[in-house]
């Protein structure tokens, strides 16, 4: 059962989605403003849950806030650019507060957990992670969680802001497995940059340090049982903290952040940025229920070996058997950044008409572009090399490329 919370009564007002209140000058300001929405407030509530860590965070100085997974999560702390910065240069802390776990166990949980995912997991020892998708029937993609074996009996789902935890359940009403399906009230933070894998192992010790990639270990933190896994939402090297006692959450994120001081660790939120760069895609985002995964060049992680059964095979099968309908692309719009927008970020003909819209467009410094994805048939991404977007009645001209924007950053690090 989720375990929430308390939190101090002075800290139960509202929190502004806004830039920080100090800016290192009037440019910067001005900057920060075509790029994060003006002030919204949020109210908290009851229904909405909290991290086991959620004093820490506003005795650390987080203001910004949005709702995922049911959950409040920090959309900042400083300012995006200076954020991204820090992750490039050191060693970050995020509190992905929203990050929930769906946890399978039982007798018959492995071949629960394998109905749901296309991706073969009969050979996945225990220790170790797996990025995984979670298909529907009809082959779209329900979520896209890392999936971590806790022991033969016991898998946990790290999941996407989704509603997978019902979607599990509801599977199980009608197949019946003998499992059972919970959120066991884990909250994790993310510890990211070049310098992280040192800070783990001062933090965790040697073990910490020699995981391989989607590795992961059982150990404490501030005497608190935790789980250290090296995974991240970065393409920076990285790490992920699973708290696994509610009641240790806040003196946990103390004792890293105290422990950090000698790293120069900087306090900050995913870097939409830095992910965008290296093609991470966001389930809900930039693709969903509407998608399969050779939609989105996820193909890989579709078995079709005898003897591994899960929802929409027939479909994922009847699929992979045809010419590719739809790819995805990055595309780069150079220059300064555009102004942010809740209108749709479409890709026209020169007619005006559109025939694309392009997700996740953020702006990146070091390629000075806007870049984002889109999916395209194979025609449009091989005859529209050059693309026009419209945004705020505005056209703006760029290209398709490949991806990732910028590579991954797995093996090396700096010590």
């Amino acid at each position: 059962m989720r375990q929430v919370q308390r939190c101090r009564a002075e800290h139960l007002q509202h929190f502004l989605l806004a830039p920080s209140e100090t800016q290192p000058n009037e440019d910067r300001q001005t900057m920060m403003e075509t790029i994060i929405p003006r002030s919204v407030e949020m109210t908290l509530q009851p229904r909405i849950g909290r991290p086991s860590y959620f004093e820490a965070l506003i005795r650390h100085g987080y203001k910004r806030f949005g709702v995922y997974n049911r959950h409040y999560s920090p959309l900042g702390y400083s300012d995006p650019l200076t954020e991204y910065n820090e992750l490039l240069q050191g060693v970050v802390l995020w509190p992905v507060a929203g990050e929930r776990q769906v946890e399978i166990s039982g007798p018959d949980a492995g071949a629960f957990t394998q109905l749901l995912t296309p991706r073969k997991l009969k050979d996945m020892p225990v220790g170790r992670c797996r990025y995984v998708l979670i298909t529907a029937q009809d082959g779209g993609i329900v979520n896209d969680p890392v999936c971590l074996k806790l022991a033969q009996d016991k898998f946990w789902l790290s999941a996407a802001d989704s509603d997978l935890l019902l979607w599990a359940r509801g599977v199980n009403a009608v197949r019946g497995f003998n499992v059972k399906i919970e959120d066991p009230g884990v909250s994790v933070l993310q510890i990211q940059g070049p310098h992280s894998l040192t800070f783990i192992e001062q933090l965790a010790g040697p073990r910490a340090g020699a995981m391989r990639y989607f590795d992961f270990i059982e150990t404490t933190i501030a005497d608190a049982p935790v789980i250290i896994s090296r995974t991240g939402w970065s393409n920076e090297w990285g790490y992920e903290v699973y708290i696994k006692n509610a009641s240790s959450g806040n003196e946990v994120f103390d004792f890293i952040v105290e422990q950090g001081k000698s790293f120069d660790l900087k306090l900050g939120t995913v870097s939409q940025v830095r992910r965008v760069e290296g093609a991470l895609l966001s389930w809900g985002a930039d693709f969903g229920l509407d998608e399969t995964p050779f939609d989105v060049g996820l193909g890989r992680l579709v078995s079709f070996e005898d003897g591994i059964e899960y929802i929409g095979r027939d479909a994922l099968q009847e699929r992979a058997s045809l010419p590719t309908q739809r790819q995805l692309v990055g595309v780069m719009f150079p220059g300064e950044p555009l102004p942010w927008s809740l209108e749709p970020r479409e890709l026209v003909d020169t007619n005006g008409e559109c025939y694309a819209m392009v997700t996740s467009l953020v702006h990146s410094p070091r390629l000075n572009a806007n870049i984002g994805f889109c999916l395209l048939t194979p025609s449009q991404a091989e005859s529209n090399r050059n693309v026009r977007l419209r945004v705020e009645g505005n056209t703006l001209n760029g290209q398709l490329c490949d991806l990732p924007f910028v590579p991954h950053r797995r093996t090396t690090q700096v010590r």
